[in-house]
């Protein structure tokens, strides 16, 4: 099969979507079939926020219809237009829960602002022709690949007559960057508990990530453990305006603005436990790469996590976690299947045989 795999960020391991694509164009080559992938990046200098996804889905129309035929299309649902389909049958492939991140934008701002904010009051009457045309892709596409088992349940739930084009997929970190993390994980010491815990967070400073959940456990945290301490990493600058000054100032709280894939070991090293606080998530990369690295991580039920809890029954543990927290007893993931099931050529087999089904050989 010729398929096109459409990334809306630009095409970097850097970037969590465009990681993605790459890797399972990757797989999909190694199965023989021919991957093109493509991203509308960069688009013109005057585009914004509002007219963003109308220039995206424009660039990406015009790259299939001088590029094509394609047997498969596979497009952020965002993208997945009358005159896209046009070239070629169309799978939608789910990076983050598009309706979910849409709504708490506004709804979060909502909640904790009285008045409104100006960005809530430009933001909330542009929901719903963004919605609207999330829908009509949903209605539009010959399949739809949600992100995780547990956005597949939420999508049969509100959308059962669509149910019989359903299926999902899983994520995993690349061959190369697994053999570090292996490598971690067996160097990894456990440290006494009256050393106090070093705490990692990582993920961009956004509201759905449940950053309010997180600052609210590190004020009760400081005061009930003396000797933890926090590092929040790849947060960019927004963290630095929410985060108390004087919790920076003592030095048990660090921000980590940015960091480079190849940094993510040492980090994942110099750590005792990691947090996810998400309330809405795609899927959550990061969990993978603390769990691999032998971190026990204390999760909230969001993305990735009803996934990957059968094969980390010791490691992956409720958010919050307890004030004394039990040494770890390291799954083995040979053993238990994680590795066969987490693995690119694995997924990628699996996308091939969805993809076969809902679409045609």
């Amino acid at each position: 099969m010729r398929f096109l795999l459409v990334s809306h960020p630009p095409l970097s391991t850097e970037l969590g979507a465009a990681q993605i694509t790459l890797r399972l164009a990757e797989g999909l080559r190694a199965l023989g079939h021919e991957a093109v992938t493509w991203s509308p990046e960069p688009l013109p200098r005057d585009t914004r926020w509002w007219n963003l996804w109308v220039r995206q889905r424009r660039a990406i129309e015009r790259y299939a219809r001088e590029h094509g035929p394609f047997d498969a299309i596979d497009t952020p649902v965002l993208s997945a237009s009358p005159a896209l389909a046009r070239q070629g049958p169309l799978l939608v492939r789910s990076f983050q829960p598009e309706l979910h991140y849409l709504l708490s934008a506004v709804w979060g701002d909502l909640r904790h602002r009285f008045p409104p904010s100006p960005r809530s009051l430009v933001l909330g009457p542009a929901v719903l022709p963004r919605a609207g045309a999330i829908i009509a892709g949903w209605r539009r596409a010959r399949a739809i690949l949600c992100l995780g088992s547990r956005e597949l349940a939420w999508m049969r739930r509100r959308f059962p007559g669509w149910a019989g084009k359903m299926g999902f997929y899983v994520c995993a970190p690349s061959g190369a960057e697994r053999a570090a993390l292996a490598e971690t994980r067996r160097r990894r010491v456990q440290r006494p508990p009256a050393t106090g815990t070093r705490f990692l967070w990582i993920g961009r400073w956004a509201a759905h990530k449940g950053t309010r959940r997180l600052l609210r456990f590190i004020s009760g945290r400081l005061a009930a453990a003396p000797g933890d301490s926090f590092t929040l990493a790849g947060c960019g600058p927004a963290a630095e305006r929410e985060v108390p000054a004087d919790w920076l100032g003592t030095g048990r709280v660090r921000l980590l603005a940015a960091f480079g894939r190849a940094e993510l070991p040492a980090l994942l090293a110099e750590h005792d436990a990691g947090l996810f606080t998400s309330s809405v998530e795609g899927w959550g990369l990061s969990l993978n790469e603390m769990l691999e690295s032998g971190l026990p991580v204390y999760a909230t039920e969001a993305g990735a996590v009803q996934d990957l809890k059968p094969y980390f029954p010791a490691s992956l543990r409720p958010f919050p976690p307890p004030v004394r927290i039990a040494p770890t007893v390291l799954e083995d993931l040979e053993a238990n299947g994680y590795f066969q099931r987490f693995d690119w050529r694995e997924i990628s087999r699996d996308y091939e045989r969805q993809a076969t089904a809902f679409l045609g050989p």
